[in-house]
């Protein structure tokens, strides 16, 4: 072996191993171990296609500095080094690339798509809805991850199949994603400043654009005016209005992931817009409501569809409205006393008055309730389904101060059912 070719193996050698570093990296990232809940969102924070696309739907940059910064980093890297990105720290692209290295080299996709799959992203983000931004590769590897622990319902699989389609076709078709697809992997492709320039690149750059205008506005306008399902989902805290919402999620589950109780998992129906986006669902399992001090997954968030809220300000965030199905309720139907859901309210939102024949019977004052569902969870109804009723809002807002019951008002309406 020469002195070159004793080089290049050696470069090979390092990059693998950087590579493999930062997939192991990015793993233990996923899993958590004695990282914060957070850390799942460094993943993703990377892209800069997920940073510019959910930006231009929501008409201005969402993202703090801090979190700026990493995507910046890697813009400014590709500047300089092309799909250095791609080739050295990408865990997804280290991921397909092991089975490309085994593979048997046929040319099932001839023609490369990842530049028509890029400005159909941007130019649908433009029209408020980046439809295929789930393609983005950081969010595709959290999303394995975070469904590879079992913290998703099924239907997370739709998006979620991604990456075992293209593991198999990679033993067919070398790196097949990577350069025939990934949106991303044009992005810092054409970043670079140096680099040759033909008539035909340019051609087919006029080319993507063109095509990636001409079918990304009309579909994104086209999912936009879909039309709803009857009920829609309860967004998590933090999302703004339904439309944005549906618009900017990216559907990697680093909320759900995040999510203790377990309350947020993958949406199983509704409009096209809404396919598999995480929502809060109270049937799932005993605990599964919002807990009252908990922000776990406003923080996670890579795309700003779920905004940081601190302790406080989650704390005063209207979800949803719960009402009690006064045919179902114990307290109203069975004439017996129960007021479980009143006890279990952390938000003091029930308002309870006394019957004809003495026994107190519980009421939601909707502009007090936040949504949460912890009265629904602790509901002992049974013979006629629960008796509370949660319904989602499509626009969140926040409990002012006048909604607000005093603490010695509670103390006095709890003394008096005492006695």
């Amino acid at each position: 072996m020469g002195e070159e070719g004793f080089l290049k193996t050696h470069k090979q050698a390092i990059r693998w191993t950087v590579r493999l570093f930062v997939l192991a990296l990015s793993m233990f990232f996923l899993i958590g171990g004695p990282l914060p809940e957070y850390a799942v969102r460094w993943i993703p924070a990377f892209s800069p296609l997920a940073a510019i696309s959910a930006s231009l739907a929501h008409q201005t940059w969402y993202v703090s500095l801090v979190w700026t910064l990493p995507a910046l980093g890697i813009l400014v890297l590709c500047m300089w080094k092309g799909r250095f990105f791609c080739r050295w720290i990408c865990p997804l692209g280290t991921l397909y690339s092991v089975p490309s290295q085994f593979s048997a080299k046929m040319k099932i996709l001839p023609w490369k798509l990842n530049g028509l799959l890029f400005w159909f992203t941007i130019c649908a983000s433009v029209a408020g809805l980046p439809l295929i931004l789930f393609l983005d590769p950081l969010s595709t590897f959290t999303r394995f991850g975070v469904l590879g622990q079992g913290t998703a319902h099924a239907m997370a699989w739709i998006p979620g199949v991604l990456i075992p389609i293209f593991l198999l076709l990679s033993f067919i078709q070398p790196h097949i994603w990577c350069m025939q697809l990934c949106p991303l992997g044009y992005l810092v492709e054409k970043l670079k400043v140096k680099q040759p320039k033909t008539e035909k690149s340019m051609r087919t750059s006029r080319r993507d654009i063109l095509t990636g205008m001409a079918l990304g506005v009309p579909a994104a306008m086209v999912f936009k005016q879909n039309v709803r399902a009857e009920t829609p989902p309860t967004m998590p805290p933090g999302a703004k209005t339904l439309d944005n919402y549906a618009a900017t999620c990216m559907r990697c589950y680093a909320c759900v992931k995040a999510c203790p109780t377990g309350v947020l998992t993958v949406r199983k129906e509704g409009g096209l817009a809404e396919l598999c986006l995480p929502e809060l669902d109270f049937d799932q399992h005993d605990g599964s409501y919002c807990e009252q001090y908990c922000n776990a997954c406003t923080t996670v968030c890579p795309t700003g569809a779920i905004t940081f809220l601190n302790e406080d300000e989650k704390l005063q965030r209207k979800i949803a409205v719960a009402h009690v199905r006064k045919g179902a309720c114990i307290a109203w139907e069975d004439r017996q006393e129960c007021l479980a859901c009143d006890e279990f309210c952390g938000y003091n939102a029930f308002e309870v008055t006394e019957g004809a024949d003495g026994i107190p019977l519980p009421e939601v004052n909707p502009r007090k309730c936040r949504g949460c569902g912890a009265c629904r969870n602790i509901c002992p109804a049974i013979t006629k389904g629960n008796a509370i009723v949660m319904t989602p809002l499509t626009e969140q807002g926040m409990i002012t101060e006048e909604d607000e019951e005093s603490s010695i008002e509670r103390g006095r309406r709890r003394r008096r059912w005492a006695g």
